[in-house]
């Protein structure tokens, strides 16, 4: 008698031979949509599962060799290292370094093994004008900032945020704007230099005024625009976006102040426009860290 044909096998079986039933196949496909939401998160938000939040570096510089004295800039110091602490990264802060020394601390920084961390943030409050910045005894191009930390220049940071934030004026110009608040200020202006930013993703440099544009610092108060992004970071670090975040930053420092100078007519009632440049190819969070 020839075999008998094999038992037809449904294409829905599990492995056991069992068919499953409507409530498995609802739970075997609620995981998949949660799977593929999980997976569609990672492709639209930077790493934030890394042991460290990463290094902050705070470059300040009050007293220079030929310059006149940015008074007011120890007070953005302290305000920058406070929330930046806060915000659970590992904060470095370095005052009134030659351009030598400035160069070692990029340099050293971006040899260290940063594999561990989620981004890293440097933070500059300088003289400056047309692309260019002052350290203690004499300028350098902008872009030294970030150069070190571009591209295979430093493997460990490949893929993650590296956001630079700049108080310093870009040029001689005012922004003549509508009277609101009233503030007591200095300016952070010398002569100019030329640049070419780098076109490298996962870079973000936030300006403290729009391009050729004088920037505002108080010598009581500190600068509008360190000030401003300080209370921005402090109030919505935790639950905002990056970049929504320093929109907010930016809407503060356009709304909120206005130079007070009526001694000096050309300087008087005017504004500041902060300026983002952003190569980020994904969201930026700052999760709270339980552990570290």
């Amino acid at each position: 008698m020839d075999d008998l044909p094999p038992e037809p096998t449904p294409d829905n079986k599990f492995s056991d031979g069992n068919i499953p039933s409507i409530a498995q196949t609802d739970q075997i496909a609620s995981r998949q949509r949660s799977q593929n939401a999980q997976e569609a998160l990672q492709e639209e938000e930077y790493d934030t599962n890394h042991r460290r939040r990463g290094m902050a570096i705070v470059l300040n510089h009050e007293n220079f060799e030929l310059m006149s004295k940015r008074e007011g800039t120890n007070r953005d110091r302290d305000a920058a290292t406070a929330v930046l602490t806060s915000m659970q990264f590992d904060v470095r802060v370095y005052n009134d370094l030659g351009r030598d020394e400035l160069f070692c601390v990029l340099l050293d920084l971006a040899s260290e093994d940063h594999s561990d961390c989620d981004c890293l943030l440097v933070m500059v409050m300088t003289h400056g004008d047309d692309d260019v910045l002052y350290a203690y005894d004499g300028p350098y191009s902008v872009d030294k900032l970030w150069e070190s930390f571009m591209g295979n220049a430093c493997t460990t940071l490949l893929g993650k945020p590296k956001l630079f934030f700049v108080q310093a004026c870009r040029g001689s110009t005012f922004d003549k704007g509508v009277k609101l608040g009233c503030r007591d200020l200095d300016s952070d202006h010398f002569s100019s230099h030329k640049y070419v930013i780098p076109t490298t993703a996962d870079l973000l440099v936030m300006y403290s005024s729009y391009k050729g544009h004088v920037s505002w610092r108080s010598p009581r108060g500190g600068s509008w625009f360190i000030q401003a992004l300080c209370v921005e970071l402090e109030t919505n670090w935790k639950r905002m976006e990056l970049l929504q975040l320093l929109t907010a930053v930016s809407r503060r420092v356009a709304y909120d102040y206005q130079s007070n100078v009526p001694s000096k007519g050309r300087m008087d009632a005017m504004k500041q426009m902060p300026s983002i440049v952003s190569m980020l190819t994904k969201l930026v969070y700052f999760p709270l860290k339980l552990t570290r």
